[in-house]
């Protein structure tokens, strides 16, 4: 096929060719330094900026979203044998972090607005695993497929019904609002 078409070309169209020099030249390629700092300090504004809790939350670079997930899944006190929701409609990054933990995914099907987890269908795969395990889920990740915001308020009232922490992955919702807030800042994903 010659007339090709790509969906998504990178590219570089500013100054990153200058920040990467700078970064070599300077010997801050890793972990951190003042590029990393000040990306953390403007996603920072970025995603608070609709908020009053400016001063409260916090912005840590990390490799990938899946590190995130991870470090988030440790938060909530995930552990060998505990059962974390996710949705069954998304990236693997999604769900190996549970695996990382040796805890077990418990896959939830999608809704057909957003394709992101239904919520009906999480609180009837809650109410399955209390049933058949004895426990709760430790903690539920939905996913924000191809920047669509999951129905996040259903979501996390079926969460609290429960006392179930949420974490959302918001990788690919990045930049997205849901209810006039970037869908990457919630006060949800706290364990």
């Amino acid at each position: 096929m010659s007339n090709r078409i790509y969906l998504c070309l990178a590219h570089m169209s500013g100054k990153e060719q200058s920040f990467i020099k700078e970064a070599f030249d300077t010997n801050w390629v890793v972990p951190l330094g003042p590029n990393v700092n000040g990306f953390e300090a403007d996603l920072k504004e970025f995603v608070t900026a609709s908020i009053d809790e400016l001063e409260t939350k916090e912005v840590v670079a990390l490799s990938a979203g899946t590190a995130a997930v991870h470090l988030a899944l440790i938060a909530c006190g995930v552990k060998p044998g505990d059962e974390v929701i996710v949705q069954s409609f998304t990236f693997c990054a999604s769900s190996h972090p549970i695996t990382y933990l040796g805890a077990k995914p418990v896959f939830v099907d999608s809704e057909m607005d957003t394709w992101n987890m239904d919520p009906e269908l999480l609180e009837v795969a809650i109410k399955d695993r209390i049933e058949k395990t004895g426990k709760k889920p430790k903690a539920i990740v939905p996913v924000y497929l191809y920047g669509m915001p999951a129905k996040i308020d259903e979501i996390i009232a079926v969460a609290e019904k429960y006392d179930i922490p949420v974490i959302e992955d918001a990788a690919e919702g990045f930049g997205s609002k849901y209810n006039g807030r970037c869908v990457v800042h919630s006060e949800n994903t706290v364990c």
